[in-house]
């Protein structure tokens, strides 16, 4: 009795194996798919970011070059700040043509009354003949 038994043991020890094994494999099959999955996001991620990294480094390339742009205007700028203040030196100063405009007025022939060498004559005359 104690013979057949132990086939029976055995046979339900070996079936018990049998799905141990078997659970581990599915857990296994499981995990497998899971690490999988995981690479693949991580796959993904990697390649989100190395474009988004290309993405910065254009943006940074671009933001450099408008820099530059930039430099160079304010360059320019000043070199034409520059010639208009020495042009602004050459120019006569708000003093300067007020004095202009006031021997203008004096010199000029139409609020002066000056007095034409005919009339100077005639002048003369009338006082030689009045005297």
């Amino acid at each position: 009795m104690f013979e057949k038994e132990q086939p029976q043991n055995m046979q339900t020890f070996s079936n018990e194996i049998v799905k141990m094994v078997n659970t581990n494999t599915r857990r296994i099959r499981i995990l497998e798919q899971r690490l999988s999955g995981f690479e693949r996001r991580i796959g993904s991620l990697e390649d989100r970011i190395i474009d988004e990294i290309d993405n910065l480094r254009r943006g940074l390339e671009q933001i450099n070059l408008d820099i530059k742009a930039v430099s160079e205007s304010l360059s320019g700028i000043r070199v034409e700040m520059l010639n208009i203040n020495k042009d602004l030196n050459r120019t006569a100063k708000k003093t300067e043509v007020k004095e202009l405009e006031s021997l203008l007025d004096i010199y000029n022939p139409i609020k002066s009354k000056f007095i034409t060498r005919d009339e100077l004559e005639r002048f003369m005359e009338e006082k030689s003949e009045k005297s």
